[in-house]
């Protein structure tokens, strides 16, 4: 993997920033706080995204700004790569979706989409990925410098079994408790099974008695279905015979139903006839009634309906409301001129033309204004004679339509009653012809069962009583055998569901007898050969990687600390143990530049034995120094020279504000910070 370039907007102390990174070793150069390592945090959060643990939005995320950026671009296994992700400010910084473009092929995504296409262009294991997202680029890449710190002088249990993670070499512990589960489950299933065939030999002998009885009940129920074979010939004679008899009394019972059904009708029809002529009753005293009523009521002629009427009424209401309103038109034009005369007294000058009013002028007004007085009241006269003439011919009218309106609602009530007349006679007539007919039907029935009772006296039912008594015998007899029968039947069934069940279980239970003898067989060759196996093949692998480990750390720690006097090697934990002039010296107590020196040289060799033992990770060629030389002396400054040309990386980026380091490394990019914004110089 080699990076290209890195565009920045709004991360941190950045605005809107391009950095390009070229081959072989590159200094981030300024002050302390200039904004050298929110380059690196920024490489990181494009590559992995935001971790709640180690990198959140809130430490990204201009403040102020409501949106922000990292593009970057690097190549990778011949691939030009672009990923982009963006930070958006809600009520959380939160990531927004990015994309990531592969040689010139564009694809968007989510923040957790970008993060696993990225995996998988670094080609690191994907059984580690699941375990820590980021772990590999941590310790072969990237390592901020407070996180090497802990790394160092974490607790040996945590660093020890995250170095295992690293190298690969924990599988080694999860087969082995992956095994130590698996026996413990084999010694429960084998508890099971003995459980399950604990019973096996009773089962066996429950088996053979079942067989025995099932011979003996078979024999019984041969005989039985003999003796109900001879039962069911004569059932079958005795209801042939029964049969007959049957035919007989079908009839019998036919004629004594159509015999009931004839009563039946008979007292229906009667009741109907009855009812009818109580209604013809009823109905002849209305007819009479209302033929009473019609004779009493004298004959009505109208000359005119209540509509012809209502029209000149309507006429006339409007001439009134047309009167009444000229009425009040010359009432108000008599008050106006009443006020201009009582008004015009009280004026000296004129509202109007603003000049003196002369007692010549108000004498020609009220004489003018007295004139219209006197027209206005000849008006009204005349309007209110006309309205008292108007109302005295709408009154006669109203009068006139009252009288023909009740005479409208007397002819009404004598067209309804003739109406319910003529109804009431058809009902008359309708009712008696059903009279008629009523009386003819219960003739006809009478007749009828007159017949039926004829034939009914010649049935003797006596025989077939007797033929009924003989076959019920019969059947009980039958009945008897029938369920000696089957109950023998149903016996045998059980008993074969139960030989065949008890088979089944006796099959399934040898079955548990041969998975009894596998499981003993797997549980020994796991307790006793692959465990074993298993302890020593990674007691092995991290000796190796132990060796080489400590290796890589002396001989770059000797690069950098040129003391006969102090030493240093790696403990069975992984961690530094110093040694200074024969004594064990504690970590807490060497100087700024010799601490640094352990933490630079335990990187570089955590880098390069990673490197050797993962050979699928595509990111073997870059590694990245957060502060590499915090506390180096002058001397231990030109060592970091050599250190540089001894590394096998085409990249190589290092943060510092250490000037002298750029005597000797390939390039250097200055970051400066005026007024709260970072930009390269």
């Amino acid at each position: 993997m080699i990076i290209n370039k890195i565009k920045l907007e709004n991360i941190r102390s950045y605005l809107n920033q391009e950095i390009e990174f070229p081959l072989g070793s590159t200094l981030l150069a300024g002050d302390i706080g200039s904004g050298k390592s929110t380059i690196l945090l920024a490489i990181d959060f494009a590559l992995f995204g935001l971790r709640k643990s180690s990198l959140s939005g809130g430490s990204l995320l201009r403040n102020g700004k409501n949106k922000g950026s990292v593009e970057l671009h690097f190549n990778i296994d011949d691939k030009d790569v672009v990923i982009k992700r963006t930070l958006k400010r809600g009520t959380n910084i939160v990531q927004d979706e990015g994309y990531i473009v592969i040689n010139g092929i564009k694809k968007e995504g989510t923040a957790i989409e970008l993060k696993q296409k990225i995996l998988d262009l670094l080609g690191y294991p994907k059984e580690l990925l699941t375990k820590s997202k980021s772990l590999i680029f941590r310790y072969t890449v990237y390592t901020p410098q407070e996180e090497m710190k802990h790394i160092l002088l974490g607790e040996k249990d945590f660093k020890l079994d995250t170095l295992r993670k690293v190298f690969g070499v924990d599988k080694y512990k999860k087969i082995i408790e992956n095994s130590e589960i698996i026996v413990k489950n084999l010694k429960d299933r084998k508890k099971e099974i003995q459980i399950k065939i604990e019973d096996l030999n009773d089962k066996k002998e429950e088996y053979k008695n079942k067989n025995n009885e099932f011979k003996k009940l078979q024999e019984n129920l041969n005989k039985i279905i003999v003796e109900f074979k001879n039962h069911n010939k004569k059932v079958l004679d005795s209801k042939e015979n029964l049969k007959k008899e049957e035919e007989n009394l079908d009839r019998f019972r036919k004629l004594k139903q159509e015999l009931e059904i004839n009563e039946v009708n008979l007292l229906n029809k009667l009741d109907k006839r009855k009812s009818i002529k109580e209604d013809l009753g009823e109905i002849s005293n209305l007819i009479k009634q209302l033929d009473y009523e019609l004779k009493q009521n004298y004959k009505i002629e109208l000359k005119e309906t209540s509509d012809e009427v209502q029209k000149p009424i309507r006429v006339l209401e409007n001439s009134v409301e047309k009167i009444r309103d000229k009425i009040q038109e010359f009432n108000v034009k008599k008050d106006n001129s009443e006020d201009i005369i009582k008004n015009i007294s009280k004026l000296d000058i004129c509202p109007v033309c603003n000049q003196k009013v002369t007692k010549e002028h108000i004498k020609q007004v009220n004489n003018e204004e007295n004139e219209k007085i006197k027209k206005y009241e000849e008006e009204l006269k005349i309007n209110m004679s006309l309205e008292k003439e108007a109302r005295d011919s709408l009154l006669e009218l109203k009068n006139k339509l009252e009288i023909i309106r009740k005479n409208e609602g007397i002819l009404e009530l004598i067209k309804l009653k003739q109406d319910s007349l003529d109804e009431k006679i058809k009902e008359k007539n309708k009712f008696e012809k059903q009279d008629k007919l009523l009386k003819k039907e219960i003739g006809k029935i009478n007749l009828r069962k007159q017949e039926l009772n004829k034939q009914i006296d010649k049935f003797d039912l006596d025989k077939y009583d007797k033929l009924k008594e003989e076959l019920d015998y019969l059947l009980d007899k039958q009945k008897n055998t029938e369920i000696n029968k089957s109950n023998l039947e149903i016996r045998i069934e059980d008993i074969k569901e139960d030989i065949e069940s008890l088979n089944k279980e006796i099959i399934e239970k040898e079955k548990y007898v041969l998975d009894l003898s596998k499981i003993n067989t797997i549980q020994d060759w796991l307790d006793n050969s692959f465990v074993n196996l298993m302890n020593t093949m990674e007691k092995k692998i991290m000796l190796k990687v132990h060796n080489d480990f400590n290796s890589l750390f002396q001989r770059w720690f000797e690069m950098l600390i040129e003391s006969e006097l102090l030493k240093i090697k790696l403990d069975e934990e992984f961690s530094p143990l110093i040694d200074q002039n024969g004594h064990e010296m504690d970590y807490n107590y060497l100087s700024g530049g010799e601490k640094t020196a352990i933490a630079l040289a335990y990187r570089l060799a955590l880098n390069q034995v990673i490197n050797g033992l993962i050979s699928t990770i595509k990111t073997k060629n870059l590694i990245i120094l957060d502060e590499p030389t915090d506390g180096f002396s002058s001397e231990q400054l030109d060592k970091l020279k050599f250190v540089l040309e001894e590394l096998e990386n085409i990249q190589v980026i290092l943060v510092s504000h250490e000037q002298k380091i750029e005597s000797f490394v390939d390039n250097v990019i200055k970051i400066e910070k005026s007024g709260h914004v970072s930009s390269v110089v």
